[in-house]
């Protein structure tokens, strides 16, 4: 028999549309601190979490990121960030004599930051919440950083939206398992399996309108999402952020 607990991830999904009600904050904390359970590189928890409670500061994230209306309808904003900046502090505090190098300090605590967030959502989803990832926090980390006085040595990595859910999507389409589990060493799945894989994603997502009426299917949707000239300006930008966050040389 299935543990039961297993329902709250099979059927977490992007939450888009909340009700105008707001999240108690005995859930919020718990919500934390289930997201504080997290695997974590060493034991430095690379992360911190700022709950944005100032209708003014998301003004400012609108003005650098732009506004979606489930960022408007999302009662709760929690920005999830890299930090090494306390752990650095806590190595100078203690004596400890090292020093990190800025790739070094970037995967271990994006890793960290990034399973934090998963535990979260799936806890806000048993406490019967909906929830939304808002990553285009990466088009712009310098400002974002800035709107909320991120040190050097910080970068926000994901805004996570949630609320009470106002809709009950269906699941999203998955890659087949034997085409992400590979035994002992990588296969890179058939041409055949890709393309029933495609058609089959496609035909659902096309079922449940999940396109604009402008896009017709998924690979026309991935090419407005990544377009070559904006792509490279987005790389650019990406370099220079890290470099001015301390995470790039």
């Amino acid at each position: 028999m299935e543990n039961p607990a297993l329902k709250f991830v099979f059927e977490r999904r992007s939450i888009r549309r909340f009700k105008q009600k707001t999240v108690p904050r005995r859930l919020i904390n718990r919500i934390v601190d289930a997201g504080q359970r997290a695997p974590t590189a060493c034991g430095m928890q690379g992360y911190s979490l700022i709950l944005v409670t100032d209708r003014k500061l998301r003004e400012e994230v609108y003005k650098a990121i732009g506004k979606q209306k489930c960022m408007e309808e999302a009662p709760t904003w929690i920005l999830v960030c890299a930090d090494m900046a306390r752990q650095l502090r806590l190595f100078e505090t203690l004596g400890v004599k090292t020093k990190i190098e800025p790739l070094s300090k970037f995967i271990p605590a994006v890793v960290d930051a990034a399973l934090v967030a998963e535990n979260m959502v799936i806890a806000a989803e048993m406490f019967g919440l909906g929830s939304v990832f808002i990553g285009s926090v990466w088009a712009e980390m310098k400002r974002v950083a800035d709107v909320f006085g991120l040190p050097k040595n910080v970068c926000p990595i994901v805004l996570v939206c949630i609320g009470y859910p106002d809709e009950s999507p269906p699941t999203r389409p998955r890659w087949p398992r034997e085409a992400v589990l590979h035994e002992n060493k990588y296969k890179m799945p058939s041409k055949t399996l890709m393309k029933d894989y495609y058609e089959k994603a496609n035909e659902q997502l096309v079922k449940m309108r999940y396109f604009p009426k402008s896009v017709h299917n998924w690979a026309e949707h991935w090419q407005r999402k990544f377009p070559p000239k904006e792509m490279k300006v987005w790389e650019a930008q990406l370099r220079k952020d890290l470099k001015a966050l301390g995470f790039l040389p």
